[in-house]
């Protein structure tokens, strides 16, 4: 009997050796890895001693884990740890029994800072399951300085996560390595935000047991590697942010790559995805909107392709940025859009053709228009009067044609506007003095004629004007001299003058040009009293004073 036991028990020994082996083949884990941790003391939905006892001995050791006044091995400044540790340096001179010893209607934690506590009221709501407990973390750009793979620090976590917690948002910190399987052990999270740290690697497919998560974002980081397939398996999800991540990849491309998963379509509570500024290729998934509640979407600086047409059941888009991609064809045409909600739209630096379809009149809301960097032709129509709320436009580097549209500048809320490097011609008509709201005016490298216009010295909050490149445009006043060039009189409004000191150029001609300078009040006002053609001229309804902050971009005569 006793040979027969030995033997049996060394058959066992050797089943567990070889369930080792096979684990950590198949796996990340471990098979010496410390089980989760639980909870203790919680009863009848309360946090009690023995539960307030283990998160305040978990909040104490992550402290000390994370407060590195260190250099951090991926930059060369160094980090200012824990800027704020109102409630938390306690933890350096006393012990959890002296801290938690303090009578009140919460434990001592609850008011450190970043910290949100489960309540009576908030239990009662079902937002949380054990008063006392902590519900939340929430410390953003504090100096927070340790390793996601640190295992005191992921079994710091654990422990308050056992207890309640719900809720890590550590955005903005110096957070560094990669993330382990065990972060896949947080299954009742809602909110997982560890964005803008140092954190490398790849996303562990672990993290797909998060099914509770509203929100997840990893963005501003250093992964990469192919963006997994199964985000459709959290439901629940709100809001996933994994943009400009910078890990290099093995064939030289920086951030996640492949392409964007079908699954995405199935998040029918999305509401904001952002994947900006990664390696990623393909085309939109099919049904991206359907159904959905989406509202902000941030592709720019990839390399997706394809057209638009998936992107045109998006009935709640108030946000969209695809720049910076490969998308071709043309914009859709007036039967196909449904973005009434739409105050942003950027689609700069693609291969659209065609010309501005009438429907993108329409955006009735839209604040801030970008089709910059196109194949787009044909010419701004009367039709863009109906966009009151347009603050920014750019429409540069494309091929359009026709004129700059008098009713441009009678957009109320219009502060920049960019026809750059198009084909436009005719004049800058006087009306831009009613545009009281502009702040840049940039023109250069078009056919336009005629002169400056006075009345371009009206608004008073404008700071840039370039109409360089011109070579029709000539100067205020009734034009050139025999010569070709214009008088110094005839180039500037008449609040301005050139300065004796010039002042060089930043395009790399190696030329200089005379400093504009704001002629004294006095001297402007009586040279701005006239009638003449490079006058000032104001609107009855303008009061008095003279523009500000005007900056003249210098331009060959």
């Amino acid at each position: 009997m006793p040979r027969q036991s030995n033997i049996a028990g060394q058959s066992y020994g050797h089943l567990v050796l070889w369930c080792c082996v096979i684990l950590v083949l198949l796996g990340p884990r471990q098979c010496s890895s410390a089980p989760a941790p639980v909870c203790p003391g919680l009863q009848n939905g309360v946090c009690t001693g023995a539960c307030q006892s283990a998160t305040c001995s978990a909040l104490a050791s992550f402290f000390r884990s994370t407060f590195n006044a260190t250099r951090n091995t991926l930059h060369t400044l160094e980090t200012h740890s824990w800027a704020n540790r109102s409630g938390w340096e306690i933890t350096r001179t006393q012990p959890c029994q002296q801290i938690l010893s303090a009578r009140g209607r919460s434990p001592s934690y609850c008011s450190w800072y970043g910290i949100t506590c489960c309540t009576a009221e908030a239990a009662a709501q079902q937002e949380c399951r054990s008063v006392h407990s902590v519900l939340g973390i929430k410390i953003q750009v504090n100096g927070v300085n340790g390793s996601v793979e640190d295992p005191t620090i992921v079994q710091d976590i654990q422990q308050l996560h056992a207890c309640g917690l719900t809720r890590l948002s550590l955005q903005g910190n110096d957070l560094s390595g990669a993330l382990s399987s065990t972060w896949g052990s947080l299954t009742n999270l809602t909110v997982l935000d560890l964005s803008n740290n140092w954190i490398n690697g790849t996303i562990p497919a672990a993290l797909r047991s998060l099914t509770k998560l509203t929100v997840l974002s990893l963005g501003q980081n250093f992964l990469s590697g192919p963006l997994p397939g199964w985000f459709g398996e959290l439901t629940a999800l709100q809001s996933l942010s994994l943009g400009a991540n910078a890990g290099q990849n093995a064939d030289g491309t920086v951030g996640l790559t492949g392409s964007l998963p079908a699954s995405l379509a199935t998040l029918r509570d999305l509401e904001l995805l952002n994947l900006e500024t990664n390696a990623l290729t393909g085309t939109l998934p099919a049904g991206l909107c359907l159904d959905s509640k989406l509202s902000i979407l941030k592709l720019r600086a990839n390399s997706l392709g394809g057209q638009l047409d998936q992107l045109l059941d998006c009935q709640k888009l108030t946000q969209l940025d695809i720049s910076s991609n490969h998308f071709t064809g043309t914009l859709p045409d007036s039967n196909s859009w449904n973005w009434s909600q739409l105050v942003a739209l950027d689609v700069s630096d693609n291969r659209f053709e065609g010309s501005i379809p009438d429907a993108l009149y329409g955006l009735s809301v839209l604040g801030y228009l970008n089709l910059g960097h196109n194949r787009l032709s044909g010419s701004i129509q009367r039709a863009i009067t109906l966009m009151q709320y347009l603050k920014s436009l750019q429409l540069n580097d494309n091929q359009l044609t026709g004129p700059v549209d008098e009713n441009l500048w009678y957009l109320p809320q219009l502060s920049v506007l960019d026809l750059s490097h198009n084909r436009l011609t005719g004049t800058i008509s006087k009306a831009v003095g009613l545009a009281f709201g502009l702040e840049e005016v940039i023109l250069d490298n078009n056919q336009l004629t005629g002169s400056l216009p006075a009345e371009l010295g009206i608004p008073k909050d404008l700071k840039l004007v370039d109409v360089r490149n011109n070579s029709a445009l000539s100067c205020h006043g009734e034009g050139s001299n025999a010569s070709g060039a214009c008088d110094a009189g005839q180039l500037l409004p008449c609040f301005l003058m050139f300065s004796s000191a010039d002042v060089p150029r930043t395009d790399g001609s190696d030329m200089s040009c005379p400093a504009i300078l704001r002629r004294p009040r006095q001297e402007a006002e009586q040279l701005c009293s006239g009638n003449g053609p490079n006058q000032l001229v104001r609107p009855r309804s303008t009061s008095g004073g003279l523009p500000h902050n005007l900056w003249l971009t210098c331009y060959a005569a």
